[in-house]
């Protein structure tokens, strides 16, 4: 389990937790969003500069101020041009993979965006990266021509598309000169995009400061003289800045939306996380009731969902039993109520597998993010039908990594960002182990399925995406519990073009912009 892959699957939460605010000014310093200067406040210091190293989440803004691309999403999870003006597969299978690139883009340092630069940065992305799994079916890149290059895939990978937008970073293409000073990644900028970092204005970790590119290919997109991120942790701090008039985008949480209203700031969310019980140890290795498909299903029938999910988001969320999110190509609304809340037949199933009087098992979960409150939730509920957990609880990142991956826990506590299917189930669902599946399961007709799915034309794939889904929640390799929104507060007085939706970030460096008046 990679970093990039820890921050995309909890970057929904974190939204919530520890939010990201944009202040805006004047190159005087005084409040507003005069098209001179935009302020943005960040939580957490980046992982890494570096695209390929960056946290997706918590890092885009630092990364998608400097990098253009190859492709662009949008608010609505559609896929059009940046660096790159055309592309798709070629042929059957989802293997081969052409772009043509736009005529005239130039890095920062004014050497052109040839095909040969932009081969050299996927392959520099996809052995040096920290999301190595989502890049692992690419088997090559070669530049065929000055503007077109080819992606050639050893296993089919129907998300190219989507994995070369600015959302996922790994399109994110850094200049020849950036690939000849690699040590220089983390702490400088090397890309093509709007703006580029102004290292005298800049203290690691404190302060980032952005001036515009003046090779930039597209001026219309570049609004501010200056873009300033500043790293505060504190998010009642961040909102207090809004509701002053000296900030004018946060993420928030459920318990700030009404603050916010309060404020006259406007709001606006997308589901953006779900979050439940993962369990892992299908095979019984450390919990051997955990074998039984019966178990399994009974520790679900057990979980009040809708009672859970107003406590932890009041109206902010949904109770849900899947592991995808509406807007998303695997998502089921069949499958969302597939265990309504039910102990006696929870009780009924432990009994016809065996276990009568219930069991004890271990869990661990994450202390941060919410993620513990619905945890604990659940395990009173177990405690109910007489399942008993020992629950352990880390306070970071780093250490639920390292316990998430160790196979010391039979169930482990989740929360994970929107997804699609083929990305989702390199954590989940393919024998292979990883921290949302550190026994690698295995399960043929899944792996099949998958593979299917994988392969099939666009328009085929959705339907194929929604059985795989239906089917592992069948299995009930998970507890999930209930779906979030991801939610943003911000002064629409001041700013525009400022958006959020399932599966996207706000896209600070082309849309964010002042109001017009």
């Amino acid at each position: 389990m990679t970093r990039r892959r820890t921050a995309t699957a909890l970057t929904a939460l974190a939204l919530l937790a520890a939010p990201m605010t944009a202040c805006g000014g004047s190159s005087g310093g005084a409040g507003g969003a005069s098209g001179d200067t935009l302020t943005l406040v960040a939580a957490a210091a980046p992982a890494s500069l570096d695209p390929a190293k960056a946290n997706v989440g918590s890092d885009n803004w630092f990364v998608n101020l400097t990098y253009d691309s190859l492709l662009r999403m949008g608010p609505g999870g559609t896929v059009g041009p940046d660096l790159a003006t055309s592309w798709g597969y070629v042929g059957s299978g989802n293997r081969e993979f052409t772009l043509t690139l736009r005529d005239g883009a130039r890095f920062a340092d004014g050497t052109p965006v040839t095909a040969q630069a932009v081969a050299a940065s996927l392959d520099y992305t996809r052995t040096h990266g920290l999301n190595l799994s989502w890049d692992s079916a690419i088997d090559s890149v070669t530049a065929t021509g000055p503007r077109t290059v080819r992606i050639h895939c050893s296993s089919p990978h129907p998300d190219l598309p989507q994995l070369l937008t600015q959302v996922l970073l790994v399109g994110s293409v850094i200049s020849p000169g950036g690939l000849a000073h690699q040590g220089d990644l983390g702490t400088a900028s090397y890309g093509a995009g709007p703006y580029v970092l102004d290292a005298a204005h800049t203290v690691s970790g404190d302060h980032y400061t952005y001036t515009p590119n003046r090779y930039y290919w597209d001026r219309s997109r570049i609004h501010w003289k200056r873009v300033v991120i500043k790293v505060i942790a504190n998010p009642n701090s961040a909102l207090q800045a809004v509701e002053t008039g000296q900030a004018d985008v946060l993420g928030i949480n459920s318990s700030q939306v009404g603050t916010a209203k309060g404020g006259g700031l406007a709001v606006t969310m997308s589901p953006a996380a779900f979050v439940g019980v993962n369990l892992v140890d299908r095979a019984g290795v450390l919990a051997p009731p955990l074998k039984d498909l019966r178990v399994r299903q009974a520790l679900n029938y057990a979980v009040d969902r809708a009672a859970i999910t107003k406590a932890v988001v009041q109206q902010y969320g949904s109770p849900t039993d899947e592991i995808s999110l509406p807007g998303l190509d695997g998502y089921a609304p069949d499958a969302d109520n597939r265990y309504p809340y039910d102990p006696a037949k929870a009780k009924q199933l432990l009994a016809e597998a065996g276990y009568p009087n219930g069991f004890s098992l271990g869990m661990e979960t994450q202390g941060f993010l919410g993620i513990d409150l619905v945890t604990q939730a659940v395990v009173a509920e177990w405690r109910k039908i007489g399942v008993t957990v020992n629950l352990t609880t880390d306070t970071s990142i780093g250490q639920w990594l390292g316990n998430a991956t160790s196979r010391r826990f039979p169930t482990l506590g989740f929360g994970y960002g929107g997804a699609s299917t083929y990305l989702l189930s390199l954590d989940w669902m393919l024998p292979h182990a990883t921290a949302f599946n550190p026994f690698a399961s295995q399960d043929p007709t899944l792996t099949k399925m998958l593979a299917t799915a994988a392969a099939a034309p666009a328009a085929q794939a959705p339907a194929l995406d929604q059985e795989v889904m239906r089917y592992v929640v069948d299995q009930a390799w998970f507890v999930s519990v209930l779906r979030m929104e991801g939610i943003y507060a911000y002064d629409s007085h001041r700013i525009s073009g400022f958006a959020a939706s399932v599966d996207y970030i706000p896209d600070v460096a082309w849309t964010t912009a002042p109001a017009k008046s």
